[in-house]
């Protein structure tokens, strides 16, 4: 039955509509959450003066949106978050159902972006060899593994954390043009793509490697890679990017607890992190939303650390060894990840107070799962003459997604209120997590006090 659904268009409409309500289920305890007054949304939502207008006016002013582009919040500069969030209180009320019903909405629109993307940059890749099939299982399977992932509630439970999803909206958006862009060659695409850039960028500073991404798929894509204008008309992207880079630094605040490391330090930081959310996506255990540095500024290392740019050298060794296996897939998956989980590995100095979180990983999974996906549809494809092999690996396969549907399921009541948030912290304290004194004081002085405030 399953190969006969993939075997036509309508049959694979059905399929993304199983996925839709299976992910409708799965997410629909976040619309019972409430507001983290305790946690960030108290100073990012109720709290902003922002919104303070259309919360007792009733209305959005065009002096108000004036004001949210014009004026950085909090050491951040994400106005169409803002805007976002003052249509939603103009529309319901400072209320938390309309806030989480948004992003909600949000993420399952990049679900089907994901799954729009990853279809048709895959009928595009260079001398890659797959029929329609097998572009709609591994493009659409990578996408509901994004979409359904436990390491995502935090970016769509945590109401602080919707410029996550927002930026990841139209960073995929301008992603899907800029593929139309490369088959018509129209300008007009291109001037898209830029605004979609700009949009992604006044939703989180995050965005600003976009650019990096377009030449991830000029790479797999064009036939001519060092022609000089596929260059050329990146310049308007690197000098966008630039701006708001040289702007996002402009506004920060003090580099806090993750900026008092020295460079050395960070560095190992840095292969921890990149392998930690490896590990975290591959199995998705122990999650939290707090996790610590191993020790305080100015401590020595753990010597376990130290393992991990080993780890980064044999991988390098391995990628250099069997280069010519790497096809398009592989090679943009790989770059993916890396381009947009690199600014938060801590090589530069950051205000962060923990190692690695998990709204982080949000979009760059995508590049994570394809690799992943595409290597499991070729392994079952090499067994195609054992149809118990391939039944019992779709078999495997299922009760992993129900697995991470479930763990899912769970995981968005966690973010139910700020009682259920710390309760799930501080088991992962007490029972999983070695934590230095520098996670200790954390959790006394932002939570404890919290709490007990409260």
């Amino acid at each position: 039955m399953f190969r006969s659904l993939l075997q036509n268009s309508k049959g694979r409409a059905v399929l993304v509509a199983v996925m839709l309500i299976v992910l409708a289920v799965v997410w629909q305890p976040v619309l019972n959450n409430d507001f983290l007054t305790n946690w960030d949304d108290q100073w990012m939502v109720t709290g902003n003066p922002h919104l303070l207008e259309v919360t007792y006016l009733n209305t959005i002013s065009t002096d108000a949106i004036a004001t949210t582009f014009s004026e950085p919040y909090g050491g951040q500069y994400s106005p169409v978050n803002t805007l976002a969030f003052m249509v939603i209180v103009r529309a319901g009320g400072m209320e938390p159902f309309g806030f989480q019903l948004f992003f909600l909405i949000v993420h399952i629109l990049n679900f089907l972006l994901v799954g729009l993307v990853l279809q048709k940059l895959l009928a595009m890749i260079t001398g890659l060899k797959l029929d329609n099939r097998h572009r709609f299982l591994i493009a659409w399977t990578t996408a509901f593994l994004f979409a359904i992932h436990p390491m995502q509630v935090e970016s769509v439970a945590w109401i602080s954390a919707s410029k996550i999803p927002l930026y990841s909206f139209f960073y995929l958006l301008g992603l899907w043009v800029y593929l139309f862009y490369r088959q018509t060659g129209k300008w007009w695409h291109l001037g898209v793509v830029l605004l979609c850039f700009i949009a992604s960028l006044l939703s989180k500073e995050q965005a600003v490697v976009f650019v990096a991404t377009l030449v991830a798929v000029d790479l797999v894509v064009c036939k001519n890679f060092k022609e000089r204008w596929i260059w050329l008309e990146k310049v308007p992207f690197v000098l966008v990017a630039l701006f708001f880079g040289w702007f996002t630094l402009s506004i920060q605040g003090s580099p806090g607890v993750g900026g008092s490391y020295p460079f050395g330090q960070r560095l190992l930081f840095a292969n921890y992190s990149f392998w930690e959310y490896i590990i975290k996506l591959m199995v998705p255990h122990n999650l939290s939303y707090f996790y610590f540095f191993p020790m305080d500024p100015g401590e020595s290392i753990p010597l376990l650390f130290w393992f991990y740019p080993l780890a980064t050298g044999v991988f390098g060794w391995v990628l250099v060894e069997y280069r010519h296996k790497i096809n398009g897939v592989i090679l943009f998956g790989g770059l993916f990840f890396l381009i947009n989980i690199a600014l938060v590995l801590h090589l530069l100095p950051t205000p962060r107070a923990a190692i690695i979180a998990d709204r982080y990983v949000y979009l760059s999974a995508i590049g994570f799962f394809l690799v992943v996906i595409y290597g499991m549809v070729q392994f079952i494809g090499w067994l195609s003459t054992n149809q118990t092999m391939i039944r019992s690996g779709l078999a495997i396969a299922g009760l992993v997604y129900l697995l991470m549907a479930g763990y899912t399921h769970q995981r968005t009541q966690d973010w139910k209120d700020f009682e259920t948030l710390y309760n799930d912290v501080e088991s992962v304290l007490e029972h999983h997590l070695g934590i230095g004194a520098s996670g200790a004081g954390f959790i006394n002085r932002h939570m404890l006090s919290a709490y007990r405030d409260e």
